[in-house]
């Protein structure tokens, strides 16, 4: 009956239900330190940087580049948005302010498709790693299926403890996790300065230079830092508002020179052609300079990252279930809570989810006489995970819609809790959104398995899902609005 009171009201004053409810029912516990490492964590794949070392030190080109025209303005367009709407929510509680109801939900609904299946992206990415400690383990794709389910669950048990806990855990894994980073360039730099070249002429300024050949990697690097607003679904659960802008702002600092102290290290220790080594390059730079011990050390710890990124993103996303459950748009049971103030029902449902298109994509190769069923698991999983990424990249737009919206439709509020320069903002209003459309095109037009599909049939591939994935959701969210007005109707009556 209390939330049935809060809806009346805030319907009468323009808010959500949970703009409300939020504070009042989850405990305010994330501090600014929380709340970086939260961002730090979910921005930051330690493997990311070793497909783009193939291009030699191009590869700090497009790092830079990636950063300057689209990772920095959406952390710049995080933290204004932080600083106008502190609440729980993120790109659903920004976009429903400035656009509506439906383009509210479609914008949460392909941001929290992508976010799940990030899930089992980033374990399989941790089973690599784990393969990596013994090429004999894991290799067939129903053994890696199994292990990740396992995973799911046990991320899930973690995330149903009280936010105290997983902020705890989440702390010591990024901080063990940013170590090994610092161990990578400690070992670049004792590399050198023990007498070796480095693997990778650095004099030549061509090999810095963007050229057809690299061009794909720019679509790379781009998707790579996607998910600068995900940290803000913990909103309404900062200890200070003032947290908002100033968590994006230092972990984004630390992110951006994470990902070229990674580069860095691999290209002077191990050279460009360690992309072939795939994730396990990473571990291969400290196993040469440190030794196999050290290595070890280093590989138990970027392994525990990704069970304990799948629980941070399940915490995540199931509070934008929970939202959308008390704003009436999805059924009210995602909206409980269990004794730990954790929505159990949205993480319970979030987990049987990523475990069914877990099964899908490392199990039903078996069932597919299309080939070898490893063959397959790898293009059902590149697939997938390039399409979910491709509707990431276009909730990511929402951002700088919302940002232009809000600007002109309340000014003297807007220009009152103004973050950067006015200019400095219109400038990543701008250049964002078409960067994200580039990265888009060029994902579609090169395909990551070429020997497996082709570029020209990927485009029509990836981009048909992509803009199936895209129809769904529209009328999904139309069903959901027409449900919310339904229910609008009832409590007039």
């Amino acid at each position: 009956m209390a939330l049935e009171a809060l809806q009346r009201l805030d319907q009468q004053k323009g808010d959500l239900p949970s703009q409300s409810y939020v504070p009042r029912t989850m405990p305010q516990v994330l501090g600014m330190f929380d709340m970086t490492m939260i961002f730090m964590m979910i921005m930051l794949f330690i493997n990311n940087p070793v497909s783009t070392i193939s291009a030699g030190p191009a590869a700090f080109t497009y790092w830079l580049l990636g950063a300057v025209v689209f990772f920095i303005p959406c952390v710049i367009g995080v933290a204004q948005l932080g600083a106008l709407y502190p609440q729980e929510g993120s790109t659903y509680l920004w976009t429903h302010r400035a656009l509506g109801n439906f383009w509210g939900f479609f914008a949460s609904l392909i941001f929290w498709m992508p976010g799940l299946l990030a899930m089992v992206a980033s374990l399989s990415i941790g089973i690599t790693f784990i393969q990596g400690l013994n090429p004999s383990w894991l290799t067939q794709p129903w053994q890696q299926g199994l292990l990740c389910i396992g995973l799911l669950i046990v991320s899930s048990v973690l995330a149903l403890r009280p936010m105290s806990t997983v902020r705890l855990v989440v702390n010591v894994i990024t901080l063990l996790t940013y170590g090994v980073i610092v161990l990578l360039g400690g070992a670049a730099l004792l590399w050198l300065a023990t007498g070796h070249q480095t693997a990778t002429p650095f004099t030549d300024l061509h090999s810095w230079s963007i050229t057809p050949s690299n061009f794909a990697l720019y679509g790379s690097v781009v998707l790579a830092y996607l998910g600068a607003d995900v940290s803000m679904i913990f909103g309404a659960e900062m200890a200070s508002e003032r947290i908002a802008a100033r968590h994006v702002s230092w972990g984004g600092f630390f992110v951006i020179v994470s990902y070229l102290v990674i580069t860095f290290a691999l290209l002077v220790v191990l050279g460009p052609q360690a992309a072939n080594l795939q994730a396990i390059a990473v571990i291969s730079v400290i196993d040469h300079v440190f030794g196999k011990f050290v290595g070890n050390l280093a590989a138990v710890c970027v392994i525990a990252y990704f069970p304990v990124f799948t629980t941070l993103l399940n915490v995540a996303f199931a509070r934008l279930l929970m939202v959308a459950s008390i704003d009436r748009f999805l059924p009210v049971g995602l909206s409980r809570l269990n004794r730990n103030r954790q929505p159990s029902n949205a993480i319970v449902f979030q987990t049987v989810v990523a475990s069914l298109c877990a099964a899908l994509i490392f199990l039903l190769p078996y069932l597919l006489p299309l080939g070898q069923p490893t063959d397959l698991a790898l293009v059902v999983f590149q697939v997938t995970l390039s399409v979910l990424t491709l509707v990431w990249a276009f909730s990511s737009i929402f951002i700088f819609v919302d940002l232009a919206v809000f600007y002109f439709r309340d000014r003297e509020r807007f220009l009152r809790l103004l973050v950067v320069p006015l200019p400095v903002l219109w400038l990543c209003i701008i250049i964002a959104p078409l960067a994200c459309l580039t990265a888009m095109i060029v994902t579609l037009l090169y395909s990551p398995i070429p020997q497996q599909i082709s570029n020209g049939q990927w485009w029509y591939i990836v981009g048909g899902l992509t803009a199936i994935c895209l129809v769904v959701c529209g009328i999904a969210s139309m069903f959901a609005i027409s449900q919310a007005a339904w229910q609008d109707q009832s409590f007039e009556a």
